[in-house]
C-alpha cells in the first residue's frame, strides 16, 4: 500500500478509457495502417496502464531516467509493458528479460547510444527530445527485443512530464498519425545517410503530433489533500511537493 501523502500526476482512469476506446475501435482503424498490426488485447492495455503508473512514480519522485545510475529503470519500462507487474508472468518471460537486458546494456546501439543522443540535443525542445528519443528508441536496431512502441512513448511520457506537460496517450483520433510513421522508422538505421535526410523528417512530424495531441485531461486537476497535480494557467502541471 502506498503512503497517505504518495503523490500522482496522471488521470489513470481517463487513460484507461482511452485506451478501451482504441481497443473497441481497432479493427476499424487497423484497416487505415500501411501495415497491420496486432490487436490491442486486455494484457497489452493493462501493462501499459502500469506502465504510465511506473513513470508517473518516477516523475513524482524526481527520478531522471537518463540518469547513469536510473538508467535500469528504463529497461523496468520495457519489462513492465511485456510482464506487468505479475511476479508469475515475469518470472515466465524470465529468458526474455535477460536477453534484453544483454541486447540493452552490452549492445554498441543499446542504452549507450540512446544516452549519448539525448546528451548531444539535450538543449532541444522538450517536443524535439520526446520525439527524437521515441524515433532512436524505433529505428535500426531498436533498443529492445519487443515492446518498442510501447516503451518508447512511455519514455516519452515521462520527458514530457517532467517539464509539467502531459503524457503522450494513443487515442482513435491519433492512432493512424502515430502508428503509420513508426512502420518507416523501424526499418531505418540510426546512422548513415538514409537517417540522415530522413530521420529528422519524421523526428519533426511526431513532434507536431505530441503538441497537437497534448490533453490535460489525462492529468489530475488540483484537489484539497495529496494524490493530485496542480494545473497552471499554462495548462502545465506543478510536480507535488510533500
Amino acid at each position: 500500500m502506498e503512503p497517505m501523502n504518495a503523490c500522482h500526476l496522471l488521470d489513470l482512469a481517463t487513460i484507461e478509457r482511452s485506451l478501451r476506446d482504441v481497443q473497441e475501435n481497432f479493427g476499424r482503424l487497423n484497416a487505415r495502417l500501411d501495415e497491420r498490426r496486432d490487436p490491442l488485447v486486455d494484457a497489452v492495455r493493462n501493462n501499459m496502464l502500469e506502465g504510465y503508473a511506473l513513470i508517473d512514480r518516477c516523475v513524482s519522485e524526481g527520478v531522471d531516467l537518463f540518469d547513469l545510475q536510473q538508467i535500469d529503470r528504463l529497461m523496468e519500462i520495457n519489462t513492465t509493458v511485456l510482464c506487468g507487474t505479475s511476479p508469475q508472468r515475469r518470472q515466465e518471460y524470465a529468458d526474455h528479460v535477460a536477453a534484453t537486458e544483454a541486447r540493452f546494456f552490452h549492445n554498441e546501439d543499446g542504452v549507450r547510444d540512446l544516452l549519448e543522443w539525448y546528451v548531444m540535443h539535450r538543449k532541444d525542445s522538450v517536443w524535439k527530445r520526446a520525439a527524437g528519443v521515441f524515433v532512436r528508441i524505433l529505428s535500426k536496431p531498436q533498443l529492445f527485443i519487443e515492446g518498442n512502441h510501447r516503451s518508447a512513448s512511455l519514455i516519452a511520457s515521462f520527458l514530457l512530464m517532467r517539464e509539467g506537460l502531459p503524457p503522450f496517450v494513443l487515442t482513435v483520433d491519433n492512432a493512424v498519425a502515430y502508428f503509420n510513421p513508426a512502420s518507416v522508422v523501424r526499418r531505418l538505421p540510426k546512422k548513415g545517410i538514409r537517417a540522415l535526410f530522413q530521420l529528422p523528417k519524421i523526428r519533426k512530424r511526431y513532434a507536431e503530433l505530441m503538441i497537437a495531441e497534448s490533453r490535460t485531461e489525462f492529468l489530475l486537476a488540483w484537489s484539497n489533500g495529496a494524490g493530485a497535480g496542480r494545473h497552471n494557467r499554462g495548462g502545465r502541471v506543478q510536480a507535488c511537493r510533500n
